[in-house]
């Protein structure tokens, strides 16, 4: 798990499984699809305030930690 993952902790958990039905599960997404959300959100192309916050610190590389890391969980 790469140290970035934590970010992620409090409304996905480490396991990628949202903890509220208004977060949605990253497990086992497409790499494609949660590249191109983080950097949306990065960008504020895709609005979402905590996400926004999250996603505007985020370097390329830990984009791409993150983006390995989540699409190699094991989906709900």
């Amino acid at each position: 798990m790469p140290t970035v993952a934590t970010v992620c902790e409090p409304c996905h958990g480490l396991d990628g499984i949202g903890r509220d039905a208004e977060v949605p599960n990253i497990a086992g997404q497409h790499s494609i699809y949660l590249r191109n959300q983080l950097l949306a959100f990065k960008k504020g192309q895709r609005k979402h305030p905590e996400m926004r916050y999250i996603a505007r610190e985020l370097t390329e590389r830990e984009i791409d930690e993150l983006v390995v890391y989540c699409s190699t969980l094991p989906p709900t």
